[in-house]
């Protein structure tokens, strides 16, 4: 039986998963939505979504491209971080990841949650379950909220965070996040 070098197995987990904590973390959260774990987010009345907001922690990489594929699909949407400064840009490589997929992050800053304002219409978009459940739980239950990787195959409830990974790593994690969110857009258009 043929073994990768241990070096091969630390960029393999790297790139397809941020690290091997973004690995086990990933297939934990596949293992709890297929036991009914994430059920809860998977119900969307997606006929009265007008704004997607999508949310992670920093605002400075996952969110903030999701949310500049959804524009780019014509959606009304923004973006914002559970853990993060007013004003600060996306993450360089993020930016130059983005650019190479034919979107622009440079003029994105990030705005946290409490200062986003939002609307009766919004679904609320996460990358990872504990964001789902903090923005839920913070905002009373008021808005639709799911977990954006329920909506792409393979089905990935945790969307592992990119940042001060390598750009392979990004180019992955955004192909994903761009699949997911073309999926979304496609339930809201077809619902009116």
């Amino acid at each position: 039986m043929y073994k990768l070098p241990v070096n091969s197995m630390e960029h393999w987990f790297g790139d397809k998963y941020g690290s091997k904590r973004g690995f086990l973390k990933t297939q934990w959260h596949r293992l709890v939505y297929r036991f009914g774990g994430h059920n809860l987010y998977h119900h969307i009345d997606w006929s009265s979504v007008d704004r997607l907001v999508f949310i992670c922690k920093g605002n400075i990489c996952r969110s903030a491209f999701a949310e500049t594929v959804a524009r780019d699909l014509g959606m009304d949407a923004i973006s914002a971080g559970t853990h993060t400064n007013e004003g600060a840009p996306a993450d360089s490589v993020a930016i130059k990841t983005a650019q190479a997929l034919g979107y622009d992050l440079s003029k994105h800053l990030s705005t946290p949650v409490e200062y986003a304002n939002f609307r009766k219409t919004d679904l609320l978009i996460t990358m990872e379950p504990w964001q789902a459940e903090l923005v839920k739980y913070s905002l009373a239950r008021r808005y639709a909220t799911t977990l954006l990787g329920l909506w792409s195959r393979p089905v990935q409830p945790y969307i592992f965070d990119p940042y001060g990974s390598s750009a392979v790593s990004f180019q992955h994690c955004f192909q994903y996040i761009t699949k997911s969110v073309y999926e979304i857009v496609e339930k809201i258009q077809k619902s009116n």
